[in-house]
């Protein structure tokens, strides 16, 4: 059996035992800026620091809004028909028991 080791690319090269914490901080500062935003990221860094995270633009489509839209209201008449099936039961024990 043999062990895979994975290079983690969000720490700093280490050339001796010694750990450069600002390497560090600056590196995860650029992995973690603008995590879920909706505007275009734009390359503050030089080419050996390229980010660990790019962004990613959420956008629907308006198909997509429709059905979340009709997805809503029929979650909404669910609760409704099975609050009035709660009710009924209810008032049908009660009147039993009175």
């Amino acid at each position: 059996m043999r062990t895979k080791y994975d290079k983690l690319f969000h720490f700093p090269q280490r050339a001796s035992n010694v750990v450069d914490l600002e390497a560090f901080r600056r590196k995860t500062a650029l992995a973690q800026r603008d995590c879920l935003a909706r505007k275009a990221m734009v390359p503050s860094w030089s080419e050996e620091e390229k980010p660990v995270f790019q962004p990613v633009v959420l956008v629907s489509t308006p198909a997509q809004r429709r059905r979340a839209r009709r997805q809503h209201r029929a979650w909404a008449l669910d609760v409704c028909a099975s609050l009035s099936i709660i009710l009924m039961t209810v008032v049908f024990a009660l009147r039993i028991l009175l």
